[in-house]
């Protein structure tokens, strides 16, 4: 949302000051599907944000990694499909190779997990909220 708004003010912002924003309302009003297709692409954007950032926070950055990668090499072949564009060897050898180099760093990282480094500190555990200290219940602890 934020990202969002601030693109529009930005963008809003720099359409004052070029002092394009009266032609920019004007193409509007002379083109009306435009702003059916500017709202249907934004539409697409902010749905986007928000399938990665809940594929982010219930699968993490890997699996994202492996659905972005996946997500490139269908749109490629799909445009070559599509367009009925010719493709060579060279083309087809650097596509695998560029996207077998990202799948096996993507399956590297989720086959073989770094352990993550502990922020606490030795001996020391976290307080649970609400859960008096040793020294806060009235018992004696290691000082005295």
């Amino acid at each position: 949302l934020y990202v969002n708004s601030g693109s529009a003010i930005v963008s809003g912002g720099s359409l004052m000051l070029s002092g394009q924003a009266g032609t920019a309302i004007n193409f509007c009003f002379k083109y009306p599907s435009f702003i059916m297709h500017a709202g249907a692409l934004s539409g697409a954007a902010v749905s986007g944000q928000f399938f990665i950032y809940s594929l982010v926070k219930e699968y993490g950055a890997l699996i994202l990694a492996c659905c972005m990668n996946l997500r490139q090499v269908i749109s490629i072949l799909v445009s070559y499909i599509l367009y009925v564009h010719p493709i060579s060897f060279m083309q087809v050898l650097g596509l695998g190779l560029v996207f077998g180099a990202l799948f096996y760093k993507t399956y590297d990282g989720y086959a073989n997990p770094k352990p993550k480094a502990s922020k606490v500190a030795d001996g020391v555990q976290p307080q649970e909220i609400g859960k008096a200290s040793d020294a806060e219940a009235g018992k004696p602890g290691p000082q005295e």
